[in-house]
């Protein structure tokens, strides 16, 4: 476990009645040199206050919270309550109180608010869904479900919201209980990801999930996990017998973003050397090139990166996208700073937000269909260079920007295979067939003409 040190660590007084949860805590309050007598119980109606007091922050990205201490760590279990129940307690005032302590920027609540309130209050769920029902040009992803067991991060990147809180929920057996039952309604997703609401590997191995989730899927047939991350706190995993059923997968930044905006996470060199250590003792290891953040300099970083990955490892697939900011420039700004930013990237910005814009047409705010595609073509053609047999996609990217890199990219925005997907099995290059929830969409697309009826080889 990373060596943090949390001013205040809170417990929700339910989780102490399991004595598994409280011998997790334990454990994890041993690696931080912590007693048990310093943690602070909870009742429920104690959080709005603890909440204003402690000026919890849930939807403002770090790098505009100048420089931060390790998050207040708060251990909690889930309830899994019943629609209804869950249903009442979000009617309720406490959950209304809880929402409106938060520090935020206003407006309506946000997404990060909602989710950091559930888990305080235990009543969140163990996943999140993503559903594509409409063939959108604005947006080419796959359907899919991720696992969640914690909410925050120890890893304080300047462009990410989770560090000033960290919810760890503590009865982990049936949370994998509750993950074979989301497997079982599901048998058409082959691949899962944990976890993109906190790092999995820097509460561990004493939080134990991540170790037990490999042994869990290393017992079935078809099914395989995704452990996603930024750090380098691999060596616990190597011993494992996974079976070939877990991939790593790394989200990857160029050495000068790791080191100048990733405060602790491991370097790009160290994530790369964790990479090769797993894949010699049999993972699976693909690579997200996420935030690029084109900084001055960018193609020479990007390079070097991509040549570094290629000594190190053989992966099995990369995908790319850009930092977007939903504030646009002066977002970009007060996170990252634009003096640190490609002149002209940011003089396109400028102009571009004095414009009509549109996501079909651009994607998210602040970097233009220009920028993102000269920026995107470079990794590509580089990744081509060192590696042509590699399958590199584009993440959550506009129909408009995979045809204008399509004669880069293994696939097409309907048989592709990328590193998280829910059809992605070790070794797959491309679909043969669609399953799921987005067999409907692409039969739908087919018949209306959008794409061929037998999608030419790449």
């Amino acid at each position: 476990m990373y060596d943090v040190s949390p001013e205040r660590i809170f417990v929700l007084r339910h989780a102490l009645d399991s004595p598994a949860c409280v011998e997790r805590m334990d454990r994890m309050l041993a690696a931080m040199g912590r007693e048990r007598s310093s943690v602070e119980v909870l009742e429920p109606e104690q959080l709005p206050d603890t909440i204003r007091e402690r000026g919890w922050v849930a939807d403002t990205r770090q790098g505009a919270l100048g420089t931060l201490p390790d998050p207040d760590i708060v251990f909690n279990a889930f309830t899994w309550p019943t629609k209804e129940e869950k249903a009442r307690l979000l009617d309720s005032q406490l959950y209304k109180d809880c929402l409106g302590a938060f520090r935020s920027g206003g407006g309506s609540v946000s997404y990060g608010v909602a989710s950091r309130t559930q888990a305080l209050l235990g009543c969140t769920s163990y996943y999140h869904y993503e559903q594509r029902p409409e063939w959108k040009a604005e947006h080419v992803c796959w359907s899919l479900h991720d696992i969640h067991s914690a909410w925050g991060c120890f890893h304080r990147c300047a462009y990410c919201s989770r560090g000033t809180l960290y919810v760890i929920m503590l009865n982990v057996e049936e949370f994998i209980h509750h993950v074979d039952q989301l497997l079982e309604a599901n048998p058409w997703q082959k691949v899962i990801r944990y976890d993109v609401e906190q790092d999995c590997l820097p509460l561990e191995p004493e939080y134990g999930a991540s170790a037990m989730l490999v042994d869990h899927f290393a017992q079935m047939p078809d099914r395989y996990l995704i452990l996603f991350s930024k750090s380098a706190n691999v060596d616990f995993l190597l011993p494992l017998d996974h079976r070939g059923h877990t991939i790593m997968l790394w989200t990857l930044t160029s050495d000068q973003v790791s080191r100048e905006l990733e405060e602790r996470t491991g370097t790009m060199l160290e994530r790369l050397e964790a990479a090769r250590k797993c894949q010699q003792a049999g993972y699976t290891v693909r690579f997200k090139f996420k935030p690029i953040i084109p900084l001055r300099g960018w193609r020479e970083q990007h390079t070097e990166m991509l040549e570094a990955i290629f000594d190190h490892v053989e992966p099995d697939n990369l995908s790319m996208e850009l930092l977007f900011t939903q504030g646009g420039v002066a977002e970009l700004d007060s996170v990252i700073g634009l003096s640190a930013i490609d002149p002209d990237f940011v003089a396109a910005c400028i102009e571009a937000e004095k414009q009509p814009w549109t996501r079909v047409e651009h994607g998210p705010r602040p970097f233009t269909f220009e920028v993102k595609r000269e920026v995107y073509r470079h990794i590509l053609t580089e990744a081509r260079r060192l590696s042509p047999a590699t399958p590199v996609t584009l993440c959550a990217e506009t129909q408009r920007m995979w045809a204008a890199c399509q004669d880069l990219i293994n696939g097409r925005p309907w048989d592709y295979a990328c590193n998280c997907s829910p059809h992605c099995t070790p070794g797959l290059r491309r679909l043969e067939r669609v399953e799921g929830p987005d067999a409907a969409r692409v039969a739908a697309a087919v018949a209306a003409g959008r794409i061929p009826p037998e999608p030419p080889d790449a």
